[in-house]
Order: C-alpha cells, then sequence, then structure tokens
C-alpha cells in the first residue's frame, strides 16, 4: 500500500511521524511526506491529487495552519473519488479535540492516545475513534553504551518550562538533586542518539503532563524504555493496564521531590540491566512501531475494533 504522512514531517521532529514511517516502511507498505506547515495548501492538494495513497495519517488539520474547511473539503474528494482512507490521529493529551463538529464526511476514524475522553470524542466528530498510544521505534537488541553520553545525575529530555506544575516541580528537584536539562529542539537536542543515550545514561526522568487522563501515557515510556533505558517515571491514569510497573521506578505526585530523591539513591545502588532488559523486551514486543502499524492496519480493515482488543494483547 502507498501511505502518506500528512504532518510535521520537514523538522523530523514528531515522534509519530517517527513511528508511522519506522513502521509502515519495516512491514513493506510505500511511505510518502508532505510537511503540512510548510507547504501551501495548494501544494497540500496537488501533492495528495498526484500520488492518490491508499491510507492519509494527518495530524495537523485542526492546528489553524491552513483553513480547516478547506482541509476537510480535500479530504472529502479523495475519499469520494479514490477511496482514499483519511486518519485523524491524536495523540495529546486532551479533555476536548481541537474541532468541535462532524468530521464524517472527510475522516474515515480517529485515532486517540486516550480512552477517558474516546466516546466524547466520537460522538462529536461522528466517526469511529479507536484507542492509539504512543509506540517505540523498532530495535533488535539494546544499544552499546556510549562514553559521551555516561550521565551520572538524572537526566530530563524535553521543554523545562512549557507546563507549570512540571516546571515548578523541576524547580524544587533541582535544589534536592542535581539533574541534567536537554531541552526539546536545543543545540544538545539529543532524540536523535536515544538507543545510545538509553544504554548510557544512569538515569531518565518521565516528568509527564495529562497524567490525570486514563490511558494517555506521553512518548517518554515508550521511546526511553523501548531502547533499554532505566526510567524514573510519574505514573499516568491507566498506565498498568499498558506498561508495567516493574519495568521503571514510579512516581505518584509533583508534592515531594525528595520521593525522585530516594529513589535515585536506590538506583546507584542497583544493577539495572536486568530492568532495562525487561523494559526493552516487553516494549519492542508490544509497543514496537512495527507492532502498533500492524494493529492499525487492523484497525483501519476493521479487523481490530475495540480498546479491550488491543489491550487484551498486553
Amino acid at each position: 500500500m502507498k501511505i502518506c504522512i500528512l504532518g510535521n514531517t520537514k523538522e523530523n521532529y514528531s515522534w509519530m511521524v517517527l513511528t508511522l514511517r519506522d513502521g509502515f516502511s519495516k512491514l513493506g507498505h510505500e511511505v510518502i511526506e508532505l510537511d503540512y506547515k510548510s507547504n501551501s495548501i495548494e501544494t497540500i492538494e496537488n501533492f495528495l491529487w498526484k500520488n492518490k495513497p491508499d491510507i492519509i495519517f494527518t495530524h495537523l488539520t485542526f492546528h489553524k495552519h491552513h483553513p480547516i474547511e478547506d482541509m476537510l473539503s480535500i479530504f472529502e474528494e479523495l475519499r469520494n473519488y479514490n477511496d482514499t482512507k483519511i486518519i485523524h490521529a491524536l495523540n495529546d493529551g486532551r479533555h476536548i479535540p481541537r474541532y468541535m463538529d462532524d468530521i464524517s464526511y472527510s475522516f474515515d476514524l480517529a485515532l486517540v492516545g486516550q480512552t477517558e475522553h474516546i466516546n466524547e470524542f466520537s460522538d462529536i466528530w461522528k466517526i469511529p475513534c479507536y484507542y492509539w498510544p504512543y509506540s517505540s521505534l523498532t530495535y533488535n537488541k539494546i544499544a552499546t553504551p556510549s562514553p559521551k553520553l555516561l550521565f551520572k545525575n538524572p537526566i530530563f529530555l524535553g521543554s523545562e518550562l512549557s507546563h507549570k506544575d512540571r516546571r515548578e516541580y523541576i524547580q524544587h528537584l533541582k535544589r534536592v538533586l542535581p539533574i541534567r536539562i536537554v531541552g526539546t529542539k536545543s543545540s544538545n537536542d539529543l532524540r536523535h542518539k536515544t538507543p545510545e543515550l538509553s544504554a548510557s545514561a544512569s538515569c531518565i526522568l518521565g516528568l509527564c503532563t495529562a497524567y490525570d487522563i486514563n490511558h494517555f501515557i506521553d512518548v517518554r515510556p515508550f521511546q526511553y524504555l523501548g531502547t533499554g533505558a532505566c526510567m524514573i517515571i510519574r505514573k499516568f491514569k491507566g498506565m498498568d493496564d499498558v506498561i508495567p510497573p516493574n519495568l521503571y521506578y514510579p512516581f505518584n505526585s509533583y508534592k515531594n521531590p525528595m520521593e525522585i530523591k530516594v529513589i535515585f539513591n536506590k538506583i546507584q545502588k542497583t544493577d539495572t540491566m536486568p530492568m532495562r532488559r525487561k523494559a526493552f523486551n516487553f516494549i519492542q514486543k508490544y509497543h514496537s512501531s512495527v507492532v502498533r502499524m500492524e494493529n492499525t492496519l487492523k484497525v483501519i480493515q476493521g479487523k481490530q475494533n475495540s480498546v479491550k482488543a488491543f489491550l487484551s494483547e498486553i
């Protein structure tokens, strides 16, 4: 099949794009891509009609980079005249969708990274919605540690400032424990070295947001546990249904920074390699990009149609 990723492709930044590309390519499908933000709506329309993909995955349609109704019309025509399947992918932790109206004439279904509001989203959009958590890139083994990435202190990768509760917690945490912060999209960004970093760093912090939305889990547990990292993670609601708690060190709130210090002191006295191997093997078995995209095709083809069907495989 010819599969199109229409989204944040130019900066090679979106984890959704990276895993879609990785999974479908390794499954043998032709993957084409177009950056949604930097191209005009005319360029997008011409590209889609020229290539006539079997499936389009789009995740920025409702971010208002282009007139929404115009894009919905383009998708509608592709569905009607080319029988293209149009899939909306929503992986951010939201209580309400960005677009609050019927999209059934333009989209076949939506993939939603939570279960808390999945029925409400389906009622608003008038299309089926399916649970679709993030995935890991697909690897055969844990990488060899890199001397340049042997960070002794816990490391947090992401924006320190973007969320109020996390920002305040990090400030408190710095007072009791030295931590290394690598900003997203900064000159020191290490996402392109995820396997080596996971194998090398003593500990990676998962300081999540949207932790109170059932089954929403941000990208970090999949990205880093899936490459053999030792992680301290703030638990998400319903996380145990997706990732067992014995694969990482959990903490439960942003109230007490000493909680992480105690956990990290324990890690320093522990051989973490057995946990790293278990985490790597589990994520690769159940949440790799290849597994996730195989399941995604089952959903699109009507062979898997419920949250329970996904969770029962774990």
